[in-house]
């Protein structure tokens, strides 16, 4: 029941498609009204309000506020004449999931035997099993006839995948002619890949859900059959001509100013009104985002105005919540507590009703468990208070249980608190006193439910207790926390009926971004953390409740798959380059780093692929070591074999030249030429004849008496470490 556009305008109600106004979005609303009629008008509401609240979540300050923009304080023809106060269009088709939604809409009302439900009817308050399943083929314009073997009768066993409206039936009552006597009917496919099924069980029971996986287990079970006739618009291409929804009785239809004629839902009492708008919102896939954050008014409202108002969202949540404050309408909010605890229920709540029931004065102990000894407790409870007898917990016997309580309290109040408390993961104070723990926990629970968090447990915050969704089991994490692995979720059976679940991983206490859904693969960022998973449970009306699985283990480093030995290649030679073959590296990429050796030593910023032999490595082997990195895997080091022992370089060195005049008492000067590589040490020796001549050791040389005559020779010698020393000479005669 997805309403794609409201056809009223903002504050003027439905005077827009009458033509009696132009287009547009005002910011407030009209002033025709006075105040008397306009508190007159909310008066008349309420009760509608607060019983959808009740019964769907909306909360009632909203559906009021919304009817007064809607209908200028009920003044529109729309609602004057159709008690339609939401501009809601006439829908006289039904998909298979309105008709999921309707039956949805039934569970918890009583089982009757004989109980009659009239098609007009849009809301009947009781059913018997056969009853529910001709009220809502008739509501979805199909028919069928009434009683379970006679619907037996109409209908053909079922041959392929199950469908929408199909039916099941058990043989418990050989009496009759076929032997049928108990049917109930598919509603829509859980994500399991079961089928859900809603059915009038019995008088202890009412209208339950279940699933098509349990009755085909149940004792006398009959098959699956369908009806040839049964149809839903959209799904199998047609378009029914009549079709009521959940709660409209008609349809009323509204001529604007230029001709076009618009058809509107019509119902028969303004209850019927405010429970379709508010199922609408507890239901359609379109309110999603409006559900998950129902406990937040604000951002309800908002989130709910882009789905009704998409072009003018601002501006009518912005006069939504105007008229919440400026009416006081949050003092018409109930807090939903539908809530019905039945025999045979089990968990918590039924732990904190025996302690409340014990509190009450019963013996009946805390078990868990909703046996006969607690329907007992509970039918005298009712009976001492004058409730309906019936030995069923809904709001009316928890609402006359529960009171406030606070920090100092003991016994079974503060015991049914605990077991409250506990279900959803919060820790208490021992035994059974109101002490810190407690008081924080209550704060704790308060704020995640938008309650103010005084730390007393009001008689709110009771009723949130109980309208928190069933605790499901703790999730876990299926799979190998490894690198590269997916891991799942899995959420467990969450309650009641259908919620919605919301996933977030967590890499040890952080959220990991954009990691929501219900798989996960393990990434590099992991390693070395423990992973988990928050699994979330939202549903109309009910307040949210987050589980975390266990931690996993810490995601261990994962192995490089490739890691080749290097090589070199090159002379080890002074003055040569080397070069480093890393070989390849897997899985790619592999980031690559290298780190050359003299000896054992590592070489100072000798980190590059290649490398120039140093003088200094003369005489020594060279090695490199090759170091792959990955995010997430475990970083290997590998080392090359050692080249040969580095040979020394050869000097470049020129032949010296003499200069001077080559007789006694001149000087002669050695001119050495070029040398090279680089900073070459030179040094000096001359010589008479092959005798070195004793200090002569200098560039220059002072030619005495016993150079007369003779040849007089001078050698350069170079030096540079890492080279080979080379002499170079140069010799000339003295006259």
């Amino acid at each position: 029941m997805k309403y794609s556009s409201r056809v009223v305008s903002v504050i003027m109600g439905v005077a827009l498609v009458f033509g009696l106004v132009g287009t547009g979005v005002p910011t407030a609303v009209a002033a025709t009204t006075t105040e008397s009629a306009k508190k007159s008008f909310i008066a008349s509401i309420v009760s509608a309000a607060q019983s959808a609240q009740r019964q769907w979540g909306v909360p009632a300050s909203v559906s009021i506020a919304q009817a007064i923009e809607s209908t200028d304080y009920g003044t529109s023809k729309l609602a004057t004449q159709a008690r339609n106060y939401f501009g809601i269009k006439c829908r006289a088709q039904m998909t298979a999931g309105g008709f999921a939604s309707l039956a949805a809409a039934q569970v918890g009302k009583p089982y009757v035997l004989g109980a009659e439900a009239l098609a007009s009817n849009p809301d009947p308050k009781k059913f018997d099993c056969s009853e529910l399943v001709e009220w809502l083929y008739s509501r979805s314009g199909n028919k069928i006839t009434d009683l379970a073997a006679a619907q037996y009768n109409a209908t053909k066993p079922v041959s392929g995948s199950p469908r929408t409206g199909d039916l099941v039936f058990l043989r418990n009552n050989p009496a009759r002619s076929n032997g049928i006597g108990h049917v109930a009917v598919l509603t829509k496919k859980l994500a399991s890949g079961d089928w859900e099924i809603i059915e009038a069980r019995g008088r202890a029971y009412g209208v339950v859900k279940t699933t098509l996986s349990y009755w085909k287990q149940r004792s006398y079970y009959a098959g699956l059959r369908r009806s040839a006739s049964l149809k839903f618009a959209g799904s199998e291409g047609v378009a029914l001509a009549s079709a009521a929804t959940n709660y409209q009785s008609g349809c009323f239809s509204v001529t604007s100013s230029s001709g076009t004629v618009t058809k509107y839902s019509s119902y028969s009492s303004l209850s019927y009104s405010f429970k379709d708008h508010a199922s609408s919102i507890a239901n359609d896939s379109a309110y999603k985002a409006a559900r998950a954050v129902i406990a937040d008014l604000p951002a309800f409202i908002d989130a709910v105005a882009k789905v009704e108002e998409p072009n003018a969202a601002a501006a009518y949540a912005k006069t939504i919540k105007s008229l919440i404050s400026s009416e006081n309408l949050t003092d018409y909010d109930v807090v939903p507590m539908n809530v019905m605890l039945l025999s045979g229920a089990k968990g918590p709540k039924v732990t904190a009703l025996q302690h409340l029931l014990a509190h009450a004065g019963s013996t009946v102990k805390a078990t868990g468990a909703f046996d006969a000894a607690t329907v007992t407790a509970v039918k005298a409870f009712q009976s001492t208070k004058k409730l309906t007898v019936d030995g069923e917990v809904g709001p009316i016997t928890l609402s006359a249980l529960i009171s406030q309580i606070g920090s100092g309290a003991s016994g079974s109040r503060v015991s049914a608190l605990h077991a409250l408390l506990s279900g959803l993961d919060y820790e208490t104070t021992s035994g059974a006193s109101f002490g810190a723990a407690t008081q924080a926990s209550v704060k704790a629970f308060q704020t995640a439910a938008g309650l103010t968090a005084t730390g007393v447990a009001t008689t709110n915050t009771w009723a949130k207790l109980f309208m928190a969704l069933d605790p499901a089991p703790q999730p876990t994490v299926k799979g190998g926390a490894t690198l590269g692995a997916t891991l799942s979720a899995v959420s467990g059976t969450w309650g009641p009926g259908t919620v919605d679940l919301s996933y977030q991983w967590y890499r040890g206490s952080t959220a990991i971004k954009g990691a929501t859904s219900t798989t996960y693969v393990v990434q590099p960022a992991d390693v070395g953390t423990a992973l988990k998973v928050a699994v979330t449970g939202t549903k109309s009306g009910y307040v949210a409740v987050t589980r975390t699985s266990t931690a996993t283990a810490q995601v261990p480093p994962a192995a490089l798959t490739a890691t080749p030995i290097p090589t070199i290649t090159g002379t080890p030679t002074v003055a040569q380059t080397l070069t480093a073959g890393p070989g390849t590296w897997g899985p790619a990429p592999v980031t690559l780093a290298y780190q050359w050796y003299r000896g054992t030593t590592a070489i100072s910023n000798a980190t590059t692929a290649s490398y120039v032999v140093q003088p200094a490595d003369a005489g020594t082997a060279l090695r490199v070591a090759v170091t792959g990195t990955k995010p997430g895997y475990t970083t290997v080091t590998k080392s090359s074999t050692a080249t040969a022992a580095v040979a020394k370089a050869t000097l470049k060195g020129a032949t010296p030249a003499i200069a001077g005049t080559r007789k006694v008492g001149a000087t002669l000067t050695a001119g050495p030429g070029t040398w090279s590589p680089g900073e070459v040490t030179l040094s000096y020796q001359w010589y008479r004849a092959s005798t070195a001549i004793s200090g002569a050791t200098k560039k220059t040389y002072l030619l005495t008496k016993a150079d007369k005559g003779a040849k007089i020779t001078v050698r350069v010698r170079g030096t540079l470490t890492g080279y080979v020393t080379l002499d170079k000479r140069a010799t000339v005669s003295i006259a």
